[in-house]
């Protein structure tokens, strides 16, 4: 072999080695900076943290409940009228404000009526007939234009003592027929009917009388009511909002009869009545509550709104604490 083609390899192979070189370097450089970078991305985790930490043990106790603290819920166990929370009348165990919506009732009308009366049929739902609005005491009221009722559904025997209250508005009125009516086995007239209700009569005078308050219990033989005890109050007016409230006080028992009961009725926040009712024993299984229809009664034109009900006795103030609240949020 020739010096000059010894040159030329020895040449080759320098570069070659000078170019593994290179490359070598330039992997220990990446992986030096790969993990350089992974240091200092973890050196600045750990940085972040710290800061965290510190600034999390820097801040107040107070101002941390603060921000944890969630946008505080409404009071569920109090009633509360166009947003106005009424911190002293507990919340009704069942309400229906008729909002554009039954919330909880039905459509029911009677099979089998005749001259708008019925021979005892319970009313059956109607879904192909529409509910009625209007403009009520608080947002939108039912109407019952005389050809339906409704049935408040799902609503169990109520207790010893309670309280109902209802927004009312009569374009029409007839005898017995009932604005509302709660009760059990509502057609055995002969065994367990067990009823109360709202509704209007004609005294001995020919005069109208309403609101009444009456119970039927069967199983005891008894029928009582509580009627308007004052002239001027004897009858509400026709085409005017009227709300009315009845109080049973299950502790105030008849020292006659201990069957029965004292009630209080009220029209518009103030007592216009009182007077002994049965007691009753509603069946749980067969539970019926009812407004602008019964089994039997003629169907008239109202309206209604804010109906409630409590299953425990409201006092009076908590009566006109309920009544302002409406006529304040009105005016």
């Amino acid at each position: 072999m020739g010096e000059w083609e010894s040159k030329q390899k020895r040449h080759i192979l320098a570069k070659a080695i000078c170019i593994a070189g290179f490359f070598g370097s330039l992997v220990s450089v990446c992986a030096f900076a790969e993990n350089w970078t992974k240091e200092t991305e973890q050196s600045e985790v750990k940085a972040a943290r710290r800061a965290m930490d510190i600034e999390i043990e820097e801040v107040p106790p107070m101002l941390m409940a603060m921000a944890e603290t969630t946008e505080d819920e409404p009071d569920v166990t109090k009633e509360i009228v166009r947003d106005r929370l009424l911190s002293s009348v507990p919340r009704a165990d069942y309400s229906y404000s008729f909002d554009k919506m039954l919330g909880g009732a039905k459509v029911v009308t009677r099979p089998g009526d005749y001259g708008g009366y019925n021979e005892g049929q319970y009313p059956v739902e109607n879904v192909e007939k529409a509910p009625l609005f209007t403009e009520g005491i608080e947002g939108d009221a039912i109407y019952l234009d005389g050809s339906y009722g409704l049935e408040l559904a799902d609503i169990a025997p109520l207790s010893d003592s309670y309280t109902i209250s209802f927004w009312f508005k009569a374009e029409e009125l007839c005898d017995w027929s009932p604005f509302m009516m709660i009760g059990s086995h509502l057609t055995d007239t002969e065994g367990a009917q067990n009823y109360i209700s709202f509704n209007k009569k004609t005294n001995e005078n020919g005069e109208d009388v309403v609101p009444i308050f009456n119970t039927i219990n069967v199983v005891y033989d008894n029928s009582c009511e509580v009627r308007p005890c004052f002239d001027d109050k004897k009858c509400i007016d026709l085409n005017d909002w009227n709300y009315i409230t009845i109080r049973v006080d299950a502790s105030q028992v008849s020292g006659e009869d201990d069957t029965k009961v004292m009630a209080y009725l009220y029209l518009n926040s103030e007592m216009i009545g009182c007077s002994e009712v049965s007691k009753m024993c509603f069946d749980g299984e067969n539970m019926k509550a009812y407004i602008g229809i019964s089994c039997y009664d003629r169907m008239f034109r109202a309206c209604y709104d804010e109906i409630h009900i409590w299953n425990c006795l409201l006092d009076e103030d908590q009566i006109s604490t309920m009544y302002k609240a409406y006529i304040n949020a009105n005016s």
